[in-house]
């Protein structure tokens, strides 16, 4: 028999098929999901200041493929944390110490790893980590066509000494790769933790932006482009194999938490109690505590601007079953509502926001406050004027 040059071609596709097949196959987070196992990993963002390299940004990633739920856990970079036998006294300095070393992104990613399984008492094992740089960052969200968000009041930054210059008004923006970066960076009057709400927001729109019917076609690319620019011990089956899974994930099985702690002076302090709740809430034991009463504990600020809007916004909720112990005016005025869950009950902070048809719903562990659920009504809520 005769081949034909098609013949060649056919085999010599089928052949590029079965071993994509065989490595996506082989791939540990593919198998990882297809088990439904725990997937344990962080996302460092890293920069350049006086010729170094210095890891910016700092979240932790928890994804349980059989409730197809995510938690984000972000780590202020002033982190207070001082491990023996060194003399840094912030977890951002880990990475900057060990690149300024040894000169090599993957041992300082590997040592930021282990770094924040001690941080996390080391009941976490957290075997995998990718590492964006300002470059690979601003291609990958060019790649996905720019990010749509909303801004709620001005940015302005000018630092010409690191040619730094963010200007942003309120409303509706689509960002490119630069301008997405510059989103990111903003730091405004609440400081890092101003920062880390931004940053947690972007994160969540641009796992949306996955679900985009032109993101799909242009995903090789996509995935071509991370498995060159950033650094990672992931393959580039294992990146494919994550893009697809993380593309079908709804906003509502997304948890977006700050590491527990407050501001002291120069650091965030971490508070290791509460740390410790809000790892039981992802990583439950036998003696997780997974109810605190009969009745979900209610605060309701108002910071609309609205006359006497917690006290209708009181009595709709405890017609819902909740108790309203404690609501009265906020300090400040704000665009939009915030309901943050206190004690790691999403799916009642979610509630509220679907009863108030408004509301953006993060987690701030804190069980010291006796309060489960914190609400700030901002401009957007509109219930008093149905």
């Amino acid at each position: 028999m005769k081949f034909k040059l098609e013949h060649y071609f056919l085999a010599a596709g089928t052949i590029i098929v079965v071993i994509s097949l065989y490595l996506s196959y082989t791939s540990s987070l593919a198998r990882a999901i297809r088990n439904g196992e725990l997937i344990n990993g962080l996302v460092l963002g890293t920069d350049y200041v006086d010729y170094s390299r210095h890891s910016d940004t700092l979240v932790f990633a928890n994804y349980t493929p059989a409730k197809r739920f995510l938690n984000i856990i972000s780590i202020p970079r002033d982190t207070h944390f001082c491990p023996q036998g060194y003399h840094f006294q912030r977890i951002n300095e880990i990475y900057a110490y060990h690149y300024r070393m040894k000169k090599n992104d993957f041992l300082a990613c590997q040592e930021v790893r282990r770094g924040v399984e001690q941080l996390f008492g080391n009941r976490v094992t957290i075997p995998y980590y990718i590492q964006f740089d300002y470059t690979s960052f601003r291609q990958i969200i060019d790649l996905l066509g720019g990010i749509t968000i909303d801004v709620d009041e001005p940015m302005h930054y000018d630092d010409a000494a690191g040619n730094l210059h963010i200007h942003f008004e309120p409303g509706q923006h689509r960002l490119n790769g630069q301008r997405a970066l510059e989103y990111v960076r903003y730091r405004g009057k609440a400081g890092d933790i101003g920062r880390v709400f931004r940053q947690q927001q972007f994160l969540k729109a641009a796992l949306s932006r996955l679900k985009n019917p032109i993101v799909l076609l242009r995903l090789p690319e996509i995935v071509r482009v991370m498995s060159k620019e950033i650094k990672t011990n992931l393959t580039f089956w294992d990146l494919l194999s994550g893009v697809l899974e993380f593309k079908d994930l709804r906003a509502k099985d997304i948890r977006l938490a700050q590491l527990p702690g407050t501001p002291k002076t120069d650091y965030w302090e971490i508070d290791a109690e509460n740390c410790a709740g809000l790892l039981d809430k992802i990583f439950p034991s036998s003696n997780t505590v997974t109810s605190s009463g009969p009745k979900i504990r209610v605060e309701v600020w108002n910071a609309s601007g609205k006359n006497k809007l917690a006290e209708k916004i009181n009595w709709v909720l405890r017609q819902q079953g909740y108790d309203v112990i404690e609501w009265g005016t906020f300090s400040v005025r704000q665009k939009k509502t915030l309901i943050k869950d206190l004690t790691g009950d999403l799916r009642s902070a979610q509630r509220i926001a679907e009863i108030l048809n408004c509301g953006e719903v993060i987690t701030r562990y804190d069980t010291k406050r006796f309060i489960d659920i914190s609400v700030t009504l901002g401009e957007d809520c509109a219930i008093d004027e149905k």
